[in-house]
């Protein structure tokens, strides 16, 4: 078994979900209140798609530790798996938002929609971002190595709940590295939130469908033109318009239906042809993930897989997954000791399985803790500030 061998990540994948389904986390599971409209199997995607990333940042940090530079090792399948895993999550996104503007008319209530946004993603980004500054602050023994000035600065930025994706904090080298730098998704994600209001005037009636299958269309036809190297903005963008699509389809009366049997084994093709390609920020890795999606979307399981008991608990705390593997990596790989064992693949997979777990219980910790009060939080201010505009229009016609 080697540093990038395949083998270890399906067998820490099985030892995870095993582990999940046991009674210890069972904190994990939706209140039956909160499980209404809700995809199944989308909830199960997550947790795959967030242990993806997580596999693939672990097999990066081996080398970031030997190296000091963050980036690409030389294994293609952890390489593609982490983007790939991202432009999905992107999907689910434009998925989800894109129903509910096609539900309310294009009218949804949108003081809600964005207070809830904001108290959904921020508790857990905030807890996450001033746990790595303490990090920085201890390490750097809490001496000002920058300007006062420049340090506030620094702070502030990445205090913008992933607005601005957040500088070196006093003279810390990589200060991104303690996050694995996933918080450029975030940035996405709010960019994609701030174009709802416009995007809801497609949304009406009969044509929000041609509207998203022409701009996807002409989004993926320009990418694969163009054929950029990195993370090319829209390909980014084509991502959110094929869960955006799949939206559309589903309220198409003459909608495809596979049996689940037939597009279990459609879907894990085409996930397997994803990682031919050289760059998973392509035409080609969106169009296949986009019809892996659909076919989820339209009820695929994968064999149960989506569906089942530790596959949606993962899911739910899929976003303390993704933001705070970082630091638990931090944690276990970057003592001395740790560094020398790491020479030999079996003790650094089991490292990696040793951090994984550690992971989803903090992820799990986290979503009982922060994240869930954080939305009661979100929702009792918005409804506060609903009802208290009611008094006053009362009030102003009385």
């Amino acid at each position: 078994m080697g540093f990038y061998s395949i083998a270890p990540y399906f067998a820490c994948m099985a030892i995870l979900m095993a582990l999940a389904a046991t009674p210890a986390f069972v904190l994990a599971d939706t209140p039956p209140s909160e499980k209404s409209r809700r995809v199944h199997s989308v909830d199960g995607l997550r947790g795959y798609l967030a242990l993806g990333v997580f596999f693939s940042h672990a097999t990066i940090y081996h080398d970031f530790l030997q190296t000091r530079t963050w980036g690409n090792g030389p294994s293609h399948f952890y390489n593609d798996l982490g983007p790939l895993a991202v432009l999905m999550f992107f999907m689910i996104t434009g998925y989800l938002f894109w129903s509910k503007l096609i539900r309310d008319g294009g009218k949804p209530n949108w003081l809600s929609l964005f207070v809830g946004r904001i108290f959904r993603i921020g508790p857990l980004y905030l807890t996450a971002v001033l746990s790595m500054l303490a990090v920085v602050f201890v390490v750097t023994g809490f001496r000002l190595n920058v300007p006062l000035g420049h340090l506030v600065r620094q702070v502030g930025e990445w205090l913008t709940l992933g607005f601005i994706e957040g500088p070196d904090v006093n003279g810390y080298a990589n200060t991104s590295v303690l996050l694995a730098r996933v918080t450029w998704s975030i940035r996405w994600e709010w960019m994609f939130y701030l174009s709802l209001p416009i995007l809801a005037i497609a949304s009406r009636g009969k044509r929000h469908l041609p509207f998203v299958a022409s701009a996807f269309a002409v989004c993926i036809a320009i990418c694969a033109w163009r054929a950029e190297q990195g993370r090319p903005h829209l390909v980014l963008i084509s991502a959110f318009l094929a869960g955006m699509l799949s939206a559309s389809l589903q309220t198409h009366p003459k909608a495809i239906k596979i049996r689940d049997t037939l597009a279990s084994i459609l879907v894990l093709l085409m996930l397997t042809a994803t990682f031919f390609f050289q760059n998973p920020y392509s035409a080609g890795p969106v169009l296949l993930l986009g019809s892996v999606f659909y076919a989820i979307t339209s009820g695929c399981t994968v064999f149960g897989l989506l569906v089942s008991r530790p596959a949606i608990r993962l899911g739910d705390v899929s976003y303390g997954i993704y933001l705070l593997q970082g630091l638990v990596l931090a944690a276990v790989f970057r003592s001395s000791f740790v560094r020398g064992v790491t020479s030999s693949p079996v003790l650094n997979w089991s490292l990696t399985l040793i951090a994984g777990i550690l992971l989803i219980a903090v992820a799990t910790a986290g979503h009982v803790i922060v994240e869930r009060p954080g939305i009661a939080l979100g929702k009792y201010v918005s409804s506060t500030i609903q009802a208290r505009h009611k008094e006053r229009m009362v009030a102003v016609k009385g």
